[in-house]
């Protein structure tokens, strides 16, 4: 270095520190998410309002031992999530009226390390229905919606499992609509032999028909960087399915087991990811309009849009360019 100069060999050298050292973190960033994803079998524990004992939580590689579970994520939602599980208790103790006691339901609510009062009031639904009907799943830090789905989802006993947005944007009797697409779809992909416990597919909720609509209303900037993110979407998923955000999804047992064997990523970008490995699972998917309302409170900042293009560009990375994350299957499931 010459009067206070920076030498070219100098530059050089710290650019290159300074390149190992990113790829250094980011080589551990998908080092960790690949651990993570391998805690199909650790401990979790459900809240018990009425015992001071410890709730083991069962397994999603379990037998199933219910209809149907619904997964319900929740960050700082004390306001919002109360109406929504009025909704779905409702609904769903009004079906195991309608069709007997054979439908039988659980409703998993994950606190993702709420600083408000979210815990305190679902462990008051708790309370009120049994925790054979309300479970709750405490996260001590804040993970991400797609950390927080896993989560409940691997702890799962239905035969379906509904996984929905804690707003209730999309009404609760739309699941039913989703059930119809996914039988459909799963008969058309199963030979008339086939057990109904093989039965592979999932069926996502799709807000595309109500675009334009949305679009109306929203600011330009807003609707620029919506355009933006489908864009990238189509390049990791294509553009068969043309809502993978729709916080509504349903899936077989089946279908859950080997796509939450493999989730990597935690946060904005876990539906996408979902798609992506039912392609490579060859797991059948069908979008399905649903009726949606926007609801006030929105987690989504502007920040959040960069997170989600980083994300994006990680599945294209971990799974294919650079094959940092294998793809489990079938076979390799057996053992959880």
């Amino acid at each position: 270095m010459l009067h206070g100069q920076w030498s070219p060999w100098a530059v050089t050298s710290l650019a290159v520190a300074l390149l190992c050292w990113i790829m250094q973190r980011l080589k551990s960033w998908f080092r960790r998410l690949d651990v993570e994803s391998l805690r199909n079998t650790t401990e979790r524990v459900l809240e018990n309002p009425v015992s001071v004992g410890k709730v083991i939580a069962p397994s999603l590689y379990s037998e199933a031992t219910k209809t149907l579970t619904i997964v319900v994520p929740a960050y700082n939602e004390s306001r919002r999530i109360s109406p929504m599980l009025d909704e779905a208790l409702d609904y769903l103790q009004a079906r195991r009226n309608r069709q007997g006691a054979h439908f039988t339901y659980e409703v998993i609510v994950v606190d993702d390390g709420s600083s408000d009062d979210t815990a305190l009031v679902v462990t008051e639904f708790v309370r009120r229905h049994s925790i054979d009907a309300v479970r709750l799943i405490r996260q001590p830090l804040n993970e991400g919606k797609g950390a927080a789905v896993r989560q409940g989802i691997l702890c799962a006993r239905g035969t379906l499992v509904l996984f929905a947005d804690a707003d209730g944007a999309t009404a609760i009797h739309e699941l039913e609509t989703l059930e119809t697409a996914l039988e459909r779809l799963t008969l058309s992909a199963l030979p008339l032999t086939a057990k109904s416990s093989c039965k592979v597919g999932m069926a996502v909720g799709s807000r595309a028909h109500l675009q334009q609509q949305a679009e109306n209303r929203r600011h330009w900037l807003r609707n620029y960087l919506m355009h933006g993110f489908h864009l990238l979407v189509t390049m990791v998923v294509g553009g068969a399915i043309r809502d993978t955000q729709c916080g509504f999804k349903l899936m077989t047992r089946s279908a859950a087991q080997r796509m939450f064997a493999n989730t990597r990523l935690q946060r904005w970008c876990f539906d996408v990811e979902l798609v992506y490995l039912a392609q490579r699972l060859h797991i059948p998917v069908v979008e399905v309009p649903v009726d949606w309302t926007e609801i006030p409170g929105s987690k989504i900042k502007a920040t959040s849009v960069l997170h989600m293009a980083w994300e994006l560009l990680a599945i294209l990375v971990g799974y294919q360019w650079l094959h940092l994350w294998h793809v489990r299957g079938a076979a390799e499931l057996k053992g959880l």
